[in-house]
């Protein structure tokens, strides 16, 4: 049987069920919570797709303000589910899941209809329809339903709910003391490595050492151009890359093209054998730029949102798990969040951003693999293939060259020697 799920979390309160009342027939329930609910999350009854949103007669407006209308495939649990006098946090056309966040109840009766903050329910039998017999009391559709993920999770499986922090870096901060960008607490980098097919950034070797030797996490990045071959490109950031083993973050902003040459690269560097793990691809740019395209199907998501004059230490100036930045678009969840170009850090101002969850968690998602491996792990795991490949991946200078003048690896050499013997 499909799952699910109450629409407001447990506190919720049925301030106006379905049925008469003195203005006329009330085709939903209301839900509330004592003390106020405006700013509340509103989760997704059952799986489906958004059929219609944004600003509706009676619930307010403009866009995102206003409704949302899912409608559930049989797999889902049939049906149609209608939530009134909100603000939306998902896109027309994305497809959601039951239990998952879509929506925030409006605090402005200035765009929500003009009524005390609250959410408007409805269940309609098949497609949605005008109020008659097609609708049926949300009541006696949840008696069974779960409260929200967020509120029937066990403990050990929830991400921290202090997050880890990092930066985003490129040769304008070279030099910078990552040993001491450590020592602040941070556990992440990312850091440039190409852009188009002409441009490496000749810091990215000395920051990607220092990581890696570090034992932190490390995203290498490139800056896609919509003007350049995306082969080209891919073929540009891999060399450059030097360890095959980094995640990849495409940089997907101005001159970047659409959400195809996005595409087109991504599969260009996984040919290749690096995984792209985090797609920055800001909402500025999605909306504003390349008409809001789907998302659905790229790596996770990382966006910007710098507010107003967000200033100083990450721990300090970080707006919260609830702030506009984590909204998801395009159908995709935002998993990193660029809160400000102006933290303070290792005595320099630098690009901060945040992960809601482990170290653990965040190098699971960057390379789909369970990274259960300790840091001493990692640093083994690197030295062994550091003494196969070589430095970088260069090979070794020790054991001489091939016919096209690369240095060999000890499997090259050991090649090398069983033929000369034959030969003899």
């Amino acid at each position: 049987m499909a799952s699910r799920y109450w629409p407001m979390s447990a506190g919720r309160v049925v301030t106006s069920g379905f049925g008469p009342r003195d203005d006329g027939f009330h085709w939903g329930v209301d839900f509330g919570r004592d003390g106020g609910s405006g700013g509340e999350p509103v989760y997704a009854s059952q799986g489906g797709t958004v059929v219609y949103a944004g600003a509706a007669s009676g619930f307010g407006g403009p866009d995102p303000a206003g409704w949302l209308v899912v409608d559930h495939p049989a797999a889902d649990g049939g049906g149609t589910t209608v939530y009134g006098h909100i603000v939306r946090e998902v896109e027309l056309g994305s497809r959601v899941e039951a239990g998952q966040r879509i929506a925030h109840v409006n605090p402005d009766s200035g765009s929500n209809g003009g009524v005390p903050p609250h959410l408007h329910f409805e269940w309609h039998r098949y497609s949605w329809t005008q109020p008659g017999p097609g609708r049926l009391d949300p009541l006696t559709m949840l008696t069974d339903a779960l409260e929200p993920p967020a509120n029937n999770q066990d403990p050990s499986d929830m991400p921290s709910t202090t997050p880890i922090f990092g930066i985003d870096i490129s040769h304008y901060q070279n030099g910078l003391d990552l040993a001491q960008v450590f020592a602040e607490g941070f556990e992440f980098v990312i850091a440039k490595v190409s852009e188009g097919d002409y441009y490496t950034d000749d810091s990215w070797p000395a920051f990607r050492d220092a990581t890696l030797a570090a034992g932190k996490i490390l995203v290498g990045y490139h800056y896609v151009r919509g003007d350049c071959d995306a082969e080209a490109q891919a073929a540009l950031f891999v060399d450059h890359l030097g360890d095959h083993g980094i995640p990849a973050m495409l940089d997907q902003e101005a001159n970047s093209g659409d959400i195809g040459v996005f595409r087109a690269v991504q599969a260009a560097i996984e040919n290749r054998g690096v995984r792209v793990g985090l797609s920055y691809l800001p909402h500025w740019y999605w909306e504003g730029h390349i008409g809001s395209p789907d998302l659905t199907g790229i790596p996770p998501l990382m966006t910007s949102s710098y507010g107003n004059g967000r200033s100083g230490y990450a721990s300090v100036i970080y707006p919260g798990d609830g702030d506009v930045g984590w909204r998801p678009y395009g159908g995709a969840e935002v998993a990193v969040f660029q809160f400000s170009d102006a933290g303070s850090v290792a005595g320099r101002t630098l690009d901060v951003d945040a992960f809601r969850g482990t170290p653990d968690q965040l190098r699971t998602l960057l390379t789909g693999e369970d990274m259960s491996f300790t840091d001493q792990d990692r640093q083994m795991l690197r030295e062994v293939w550091t003494q196969l490949l070589g430095q970088d991946g260069q090979g070794w200078s020790q054991l001489g060259q091939n016919a096209q003048g690369k240095n060999l690896t000890p499997v090259d050499a050991l090649g090398a020697i069983k033929a000369d013997l034959e030969h003899h």
